[in-house]
């Protein structure tokens, strides 16, 4: 077995592991190969090893790999200027990383344009990072509220990206705040499941699954470090 193939294996039983001690069944967590920088080569491999979720964080790039691969679902998971928003919305399966009610709106009219509902993901900034992108807290509801009525735009839940930590423990606050954030928002707005909370990379994806994870963004741990 090839070494990205015996990582993804590995990363496989590590959700598991946090699956079962969380009281969860594991297939609640889906598994988002963060490909950015990565050769289409090394994103066949780990699509031949049983990968089908790909997380890519620019557009060009993005647009040069769909072009090369096939059967892939891909999620963008950067930071997205609405016009560039036309370029993915095709064949992107989720956009995890809508901040603004003026990206919500341009996703929504691109959507319609193309007779789809596109999923995505309301992006929180908790850390109030000036280096960071996301919604601010305090903003939360108003863009709630928007991606609500949006009709050509399928909101799923929430994703945050905690503060680059010495140890995954102290990204668990930011988790814990995601989560009870999505539970207030679905009391808010009971119409809307929110099933998704995407949280935790390859240094606490751990932490990330026992506080409610379901979809984890993992890089490193499965491609090795980047060249």
């Amino acid at each position: 077995m090839n070494s990205l193939a015996t990582n993804l294996q590995s990363v496989r039983a590590t959700i598991n592991a946090a699956a079962a001690r969380a009281g969860r069944d594991p297939s609640e967590v889906t598994l988002i190969a963060v490909s950015k920088t990565r050769e289409p080569s090394e994103i066949a491999a780990a699509a031949a090893a049983g990968a089908t979720e790909f997380g890519e964080n620019y557009v060009q790039e993005l647009l040069a790999k769909q072009k090369e691969l096939d059967g892939i679902h891909w999620h963008f998971i950067g930071h997205l200027q609405r016009n560039k928003v036309r370029f993915i919305l095709p064949f992107c399966a989720m956009i995890h990383v809508v901040d603004s009610v003026r990206l919500a709106q341009e996703i929504d009219h691109r959507a319609k344009q193309l007779d789809r509902v596109q999923p995505v993901l309301l992006q929180v900034d908790l850390a109030g990072e000036e280096t960071k992108f996301g919604c601010p807290e305090d903003l939360v509801e108003e863009l709630a509220q928007e991606l609500a009525n949006l009709p050509n735009v399928d909101w799923q839940g929430l994703m945050t990206i905690p503060p680059l930590a010495g140890n995954s423990e102290q990204s668990r606050p930011y988790f814990i705040r995601l989560r009870e954030l999505r539970d207030k928002l679905r009391e808010r707005f009971p119409d809307q499941p929110l099933a998704h909370l995407s949280m935790g990379m390859s240094m606490d994806y751990e932490v990330a699954i026992e506080e409610g994870a379901t979809l984890v963004r993992i890089g490193t741990a499965i491609f090795g470090p980047r060249h």
